[in-house]
């Protein structure tokens, strides 16, 4: 069974971002450390501070699956742009053993709960292009491609 509670543990959440991070490390090691556990707690605690970041764990029969961080977003209205409300995924991790399990499903699930409660019409997340795997898998919940960044290395 599967089960799905908020949290403020930066502890907990640290812990399981073992595995994405050594992917991020793995496809850009020019840009990202590989997993830091102390590292990544410290940041995981200052964001936890924020009224605007929420943090849910996935417990598959009692043991932590995985975790998905988010926040809420407002953007301002401009000369070029209306005013936006959004959800942002900024971190989403499922351990490689629960893959395939449904635990990645509720956890995205879980994100639009919170922004029918807070009448947010917008997620937002954004993943490696070279992580195909993610790519994929978002596409088929119902992600689109609304923007491309690009870069060149000098």
């Amino acid at each position: 069974m599967i089960s799905i509670c908020e949290t403020k543990d930066h502890e907990l959440i640290g812990g399981l971002y073992e595995e994405v991070q050594n992917l991020h490390h793995h496809l850009h090691p020019e840009l990202f450390k590989p997993f830091n556990r102390a590292g990544i707690t410290a940041v995981l605690r200052g964001y936890l501070t924020n009224d605007d970041c929420r943090a849910y764990v996935a417990l598959v029969n009692g043991e932590q699956a995985g975790c998905i961080v988010l926040f809420v977003r407002e953007k301002k209205e401009s000369a070029f742009s209306y005013p936006v409300r959004s959800i942002y995924i900024d971190q989403i991790s499922v351990l490689e053993k629960y893959r395939r399990s449904g635990v990645a499903k509720l956890l995205l699930q879980m994100a639009e709960t919170l922004a029918d409660e807070l009448s947010i019409k917008r997620i937002e997340l954004d993943h490696w292009s070279a992580n195909t795997i993610a790519a994929s898998y978002f596409r088929k919940r119902g992600y689109s491609i609304y923007r491309e960044m690009l870069f060149k290395t000098m």
